[in-house]
This record gives C-alpha cells, structure tokens and sequence, in this order.
C-alpha cells in the first residue's frame, strides 16, 4: 500500500514522499522517524506547530506525526 508523508504546518503542506509500506503502523512507524530526523536538523519547527502527516493511497489521514511535545 503506498503512503504519502507530508510536512503540514496548519497553512500549507510541503510534499516529504511517498513509500509502499504493509499498513498503517508501519507508515506511523516511518513518520516517528521523520519527525524525529526533521526536529534534529530544524528543532525551530517544534515550536510552530509542525507535523508529518500521512496519507492513504486515496488521500484520508491515517497519522499525524507532531513536532511538538518532544523530547
């Protein structure tokens, strides 16, 4: 099944790709990764509400993985 990850901020969405993954869980698994990556090289992006969101072959949200809130 293929997920596309993007990087939201509530205004707009930059594309991060897509992947063919099992399922769901794995796709939040990759997200996880993400995020973490994105807020080591950028950790500015925690503070203005950034996500990773990911979607569905037919477009419906099935993770949001927020910036926020880390550790």
């Amino acid at each position: 099944m293929r997920f596309h990850f993007n990087l939201a901020d509530g205004k707009s969405v930059a594309d991060k790709g897509n992947q063919d993954l099992d399922d769901a869980v794995q796709a939040s698994e990759v997200a996880e990764e993400m995020a973490g990556r994105l807020l080591r090289e950028r950790p500015s992006l925690a503070q203005k509400g950034y996500a990773i969101v990911v979607n569905d072959e037919e477009g419906a949200e099935v993770y949001r993985a927020k910036l926020s809130g880390r550790a």
